[in-house]
């Protein structure tokens, strides 16, 4: 029976530890995060570019020398 209640002990500890740690955490607003996800994106697409641009270059370079 001690067992049982220093498991359930446990449990209401973590649960408490928890919400205080959640309480100290900040969220960003719904703007932040719009503009965080452009600015993801609008790197992605350009480095993506980037490499697209590189590998054809490259392609190209390749094919020649083994031709």
């Amino acid at each position: 029976m001690d067992k049982i209640k220093d498991y359930f002990n446990q449990g209401i500890s973590f649960l408490k530890e928890s919400w205080t740690e959640l309480s100290k955490v900040h969220f960003s607003s719904p703007k932040d995060t719009l503009r965080a996800t452009v600015v993801v994106v609008v790197v992605t697409l350009l480095m993506a570019t980037w490499l697209g641009v590189i590998d054809f270059f490259a392609t190209r370079i390749v094919r020649q020398l083994l031709s």
